[in-house]
């Protein structure tokens, strides 16, 4: 069991974690040492081992610092818990989402770093994330239940809201050849909510995906 630390850190010690989710991030476990991260931390490695007593210490910890920021705005924690429609939810679930995936790059390669080659990480992401899932997956049995959205897996729909949006602008470039056709972040999230939206309502013909600037695909 991964226990978590919640004293309040000094200031020496939240420069090794950042120092440690820059470098881990970057180069991975394997190819990032205590000696660089303590270096990057403006410290010495013994100053940096009277906090963390191994590699892995640091690591989980940096990861758990880092998850404990993301938090839903007391808007989207609202909505989610109430019966609003889709078409004024999801909206601010995939800017969320957005912000989340494109404001932190150095998280998400964290993470990936962490599911890759430390995979005892799913206890944290469990603790730190399990309520935001279990708070969309359980608006959209709400909406299932009453009509406003087509019979669903609502924990497949939750997780593919996320898939949506980082595989999108994780894999555009290299399948498509462009950059993204967003022109802001609002845009893409207006894209990637008007898109769910007709899946969700069991539209007979999903949305277009190519040959409009906010499209998923482009041509």
């Amino acid at each position: 069991m991964i226990a978590p630390k919640n004293q309040q850190k000094s200031v020496t010690e939240v420069r090794i974690l950042e120092a440690a989710v820059q470098l881990f991030a970057g180069h991975g476990f394997s190819g990032t040492s205590t000696r660089e991260i303590a270096q990057l931390a403006g410290v010495n490695e013994t100053t940096l081992f009277r906090y963390y007593g191994t590699k892995k210490d640091l690591f989980w910890a940096a990861l758990e610092a880092r998850l404990s920021r993301i938090k839903l705005s007391r808007e989207l924690q609202s909505a989610l818990s109430g019966e609003d429609d889709p078409a004024e939810v999801l909206p601010k679930l995939f800017q969320f989402l957005v912000d989340l995936t494109w404001g932190q790059p150095d998280l998400m390669r964290f993470l990936y770093v962490s599911a890759l080659e430390l995979p005892r990480s799913d206890e944290i992401y469990r603790r730190h994330l399990g309520a935001i899932f279990d708070s969309v997956s359980a608006y959209l049995t709400r909406c299932a239940s009453r009509g406003a959205i087509c019979g669903v897996d609502p924990h497949i729909a939750t997780l593919a809201f996320l898939g949506t949006v980082i595989s999108h602008s994780s894999l555009y470039q290299l399948f498509v050849g462009r950059e993204l056709p967003f022109a802001s972040a609002s845009e893409a999230s207006s894209t990637y909510s008007g898109f769910w939206q007709s899946l969700l309502r069991g539209a007979l013909e999903p949305p277009s995906l190519v040959g409009n600037p906010g499209s998923l695909v482009g041509h």
